[in-house]
C-alpha cells in the first residue's frame, strides 16, 4: 500500500498548496515563485524540498536556474490506493465496538427500551435488526412485524426505518420484504 500520509503532510500549509498550484501550470525558478507567493527565496526552496521528498515536485537544471514542476501522479495514486483499500479489521472492529456498546445501552432483556432519536445510535440498532433477517429469503410484511415485534411494539417505525435508511437493509416490493446483505 502507498503511504500517503507524507504526501498530505507535504500538501498541509497553504504557502505548499499555492506553490503546488503555481508549479502545476507551468515550471518555476525559486526566484519566481517566491515573487509570485511574497516569501524568501530560502523559504521556498525550504518548502520545495518537503514537496520533492513527497515525491510531489521534480527538478531539472535549465540554463543556469532549477525549475520545479508539480508531479500530481503521486497523488493520484495515493488516491487511488485508498478508495481501492477495504475497510481494514480494526476499523469494522470499532464499528462493531460501537454497535455493541449502543444495544447494551437500548436493550433490556431482549427488548427496545426506546428507540433511539440520534441518527447513529438507531443506524447501530437497524443494522442489528437488519441481521434478525437471512439474506436470499423474501418475507411477508405479517413475518416482518412478528421478528420486529420481539423487540419493540412500534414495528411500522421500524420497518419503515429499515427500508428507509440509507444504504438500504431490507428492500421492498409489492408486500414482499428480503434483506438487502
Amino acid at each position: 500500500m502507498i503511504d500517503v500520509l507524507p504526501l498530505f503532510k507535504a500538501l498541509a500549509d497553504e504557502k505548499r498548496i499555492k506553490i503546488a498550484a503555481l508549479i502545476g501550470t507551468r515550471p518555476l525558478s525559486v526566484e519566481e515563485i517566491a515573487v509570485a507567493v511574497d516569501l524568501k527565496p530560502a523559504t521556498v526552496s525550504h518548502h520545495l524540498a518537503i514537496m520533492r521528498d513527497a515525491g510531489l515536485v521534480e527538478a531539472t537544471h535549465e540554463q543556469y536556474y532549477t525549475v520545479y514542476r508539480f508531479r500530481q501522479q503521486p497523488l493520484l495514486d495515493a488516491l487511488r490506493a485508498a478508495s481501492e483499500t477495504p475497510t481494514s479489521p480494526d476499523i469494522a472492529e470499532s464499528l462493531d465496538q460501537y454497535d455493541q456498546q449502543v444495544l447494551r445501552h437500548y436493550l433490556e432483556n431482549g427488548k427496545l427500551k426506546t428507540i433511539p432519536v440520534q441518527r447513529k445510535k438507531r443506524d447501530a440498532l437497524l443494522r442489528f435488526l437488519a441481521r434478525q433477517f437471512e439474506v436470499g429469503r423474501t418475507y411477508t410484511e405479517r413475518e416482518v412485524n412478528a421478528i420486529l415485534a420481539a423487540f419493540h411494539d412500534d414495528v411500522a417505525t421500524l420497518r419503515r426505518e429499515l427500508v428507509e435508511a440509507n444504504p438500504a437493509l431490507l428492500a421492498r416490493s409489492q408486500g414482499r420484504y428480503w434483506r438487502v446483505s
